[in-house]
């Protein structure tokens, strides 16, 4: 169930039986958020969490979608300390037993958080609509006959402990790009430093080589926009290992 959807970037919504009939609205809420800005799966422990997600001035709506197992309590909270209430005019508010989906249209930019209470298996996806994308992220390798070089997609099995190269495609108009790798439930494992970057259109291109981590990992990508504030978009699906070369 946890391979499949970090395999495709979708998301587990633990649902009662009684709630199955309604859980076409989870799917329909998300049309059109092609943008991730956060992206947490993993064992929760028992206690309270609190988990940021900066939102852009280019975030047009955002949509918080998450499932814990034993959740107890959850709260969005705005930049201004507010918290989302389900009767705000800018609010969808969809709740289960095991979650909440709660979207915000033209949010404040900011950091925002996420407050949980509860414990056992999480999943927090939050998505939005944005022309500020992470266009790509794709294994690449030199090739191609003398005069038509260039850098193709690389299928190779990924293995522990080997050098590869990385693709990575953003909107030109993200402000200093910075690239790291994240686990699943979103741990730090190193810093990706670009060794090309160049401009193809609306889209800048930054290729880094990296040596392969001893666990399935993302591409997260920061910078800031415009007006300042601060930018992260997350890879959806996670790229998964191979033990054999």
């Amino acid at each position: 169930m946890v391979a499949v959807s970090e395999g495709s970037g979708g998301q587990v919504f633990l649902l009662d039986p009684s709630e199955v009939a309604s859980s076409a609205t989870l799917l329909l809420a998300r049309d059109g958020l092609d943008e991730t800005l956060r992206r947490v799966v993993g064992e929760l422990e028992p206690g309270d969490r609190a988990f940021d997600v900066d939102v852009d001035s280019s975030v047009e709506r955002v949509l918080f979608s998450i499932s814990l197992q034993c959740l107890q309590a959850v709260e969005v909270v705005r930049p201004s300390g507010a918290a989302v209430a389900a009767a705000d005019p800018d609010v969808t508010w969809t709740a289960y037993q095991a979650g909440r989906q709660i979207g915000v249209r033209d949010p404040e930019p900011g950091r925002w958080q996420v407050r949980l209470a509860g414990k056992g298996l999480l999943f927090m996806v939050v998505n939005a609509r944005s022309d500020l994308s992470l266009d790509g992220v794709r294994l690449v390798r030199e090739g191609g006959r003398p005069g038509h070089e260039g850098f193709f997609r690389d299928d190779t099995p990924l293995v522990p402990g080997t050098r590869r190269l990385i693709e990575i495609r953003v909107s030109a108009s993200l402000r200093a790009p910075a690239l790291e790798m994240r686990t699943s439930s979103d741990e730090r494992l190193g810093p990706l430093a670009p060794t090309h970057a160049f401009v193809d259109g609306d889209e800048q291109v930054l290729m880094a080589e990296f040596d392969v981590p001893t666990v399935p990992f993302r591409v997260v990508v920061s910078g800031s926009d415009a007006t300042g504030k601060t930018v992260q978009r997350v890879q959806g699906s996670l790229f998964q290992l191979s033990r054999s070369r």
